[in-house]
C-alpha cells in the first residue's frame, strides 16, 4: 500500500504502526489482539467499513472524535470527545454516547502554513469585485443557504461568490440549477455572479482564501477545516450558529478569537454583516488585526491534549 502524506505522519509518530489489506473480520480481530485499553475513532460517519467495525465492542473504552460532528448512536462507543467551545447549553440529550467537552475547540490544530498570496487573475477571480468565498462541499449546502447567497448578491452588485464545483458533475449541476431558479425568482442574471472553480492542491485553495474579502458560513453544517483555513488566513467568516454542534463550529472559533461582531442569530442579521464586511475596508481590516492577534488561542493549542490525557487516566484509576 502507497501511504499518503497522512498516514505516513501518523506512521512517523506513531509507537506502534500496523497496516494491511485486511478482510473486515480480519481487521476486526487485529484490533482485538492488540489489547487495547483505549480505541479512539477520529471519526464516524464518513466511511461505511470503520463505522460497521465501531459497532464491535473491540477495547473496554471506546470513544469518537468530533472529525464527524454527530452521535455515532452506536451503544458499543462510550464516548464522545467534542469541543467546549462548539457544544449547546444542554448537548448531552444529543448524543447516545457520554458527552466529553474538551477545552476550545477540542484539537490542538497545527496553524496551516499559508503561501504568499498571488493576483486575483492568476486564480481566475475578478480583481474589482468583493469576494465572498462560500467553500463548503455543494453537497452538504442545504437549500436555505440559497436565499443568504441571492440576497447579498441582490443588495451588492459588485459582489461575487466563489465556490468549488463538485467531483461529481451530477451534484454540481444540480446545485447550478436550483441557485439559477433562485436568480430568476428575484430577476438577477447569473452571468458573472458565480465563480464556480475546480478543485486545486490545498496550497492554492489558501491563495484563493487570501484572495476574497469574506467567507460565508453555510447553515445548519458550518465550516470545520474551511473555517480554520479561512482562520489562518486572516478571512473574516460570517456564520449563524445552528442547533446543534454540528453547525456550530465556526462560531466557537470565533469566540475563542473575541470577534462576536461576526456571530449572527438571524438571517437579517447575517446579510447585513457580510455586505458590511465586503464594504467596510477599515472595519474588516480591524477584524483581520484581531483575529491575527488571537490566533494563538486557536492553533497548536496543548490543553485539549492535556484534558484528553486526564480523562482517559481518569477512566483507568489504579
Amino acid at each position: 500500500l502507497n501511504p499518503d502524506a497522512v498516514t505516513r505522519e501518523i506512521r512517523e509518530a506513531a509507537t506502534v504502526f500496523r497496516q494491511g489489506a485486511w478482510s473486515f473480520l480480519g481487521l476486526a480481530q487485529e484490533v482485538k489482539s492488540a489489547d487495547l485499553d483505549v480505541l479512539i475513532y477520529p471519526e464516524l460517519g464518513m466511511h461505511a467499513r470503520v463505522y460497521t467495525l465501531a459497532s464491535l465492542r473491540l477495547a473496554p473504552l471506546q470513544c469518537a472524535g468530533w472529525g464527524h460532528p454527530v452521535t455515532s448512536g452506536h451503544a458499543n462507543i462510550d464516548a464522545a470527545l467534542s469541543s467546549e467551545a462548539m457544544e449547546p447549553a444542554g448537548a448531552e440529550a444529543h448524543y447516545r454516547e457520554r458527552l466529553v467537552r474538551l477545552p476550545g475547540i477540542g484539537t490542538s490544530y497545527p496553524r496551516p502554513a499559508v503561501p504568499g498570496p498571488v493576483p486575483r487573475a492568476v486564480l481566475g477571480l475578478p480583481e474589482d469585485a468583493i469576494l465572498y468565498l462560500f467553500p463548503q462541499s455543494l453537497f452538504k449546502v442545504h437549500p436555505d443557504n440559497d436565499e443568504l447567497l441571492v440576497e447579498i448578491l441582490a443588495r451588492e452588485p459588485r459582489a461575487v461568490m466563489v465556490m468549488f464545483q463538485s467531483r461529481y458533475p451530477v451534484i454540481t449541476n444540480q446545485f447550478v440549477d436550483r441557485l439559477s431558479r433562485r436568480f430568476a425568482e428575484r430577476g438577477l442574471a447569473t452571468s458573472g455572479r458565480i465563480k464556480l472553480l475546480p478543485n486545486v492542491p490545498h496550497e492554492d485553495y489558501l491563495r484563493v482564501n487570501l484572495a476574497c474579502d469574506a467567507m460565508l458560513d453555510s447553515l445548519y453544517w458550518s465550516g470545520g477545516n474551511t473555517s480554520l483555513d479561512a482562520i489562518a488566513c486572516g478571512l473574516p467568516v460570517i456564520t449563524r450558529p445552528g442547533e446543534f454542534m454540528r453547525g456550530r463550529q465556526s462560531a466557537g472559533m470565533l469566540s475563542i478569537l473575541g470577534v462576536p461582531e461576526l456571530v449572527v442569530e438571524t438571517n437579517e442579521a447575517y446579510v447585513e454583516t457580510a455586505l458590511r464586511v465586503g464594504r467596510d475596508r477599515a472595519w474588516r481590516d480591524s477584524l483581520r488585526t484581531r483575529m491575527a492577534e488571537a490566533g494563538h488561542r486557536l492553533f497548536d493549542e496543548e490543553e485539549p491534549v492535556r484534558a484528553l490525557a486526564e480523562f482517559l487516566l481518569g477512566e483507568f484509576p489504579e
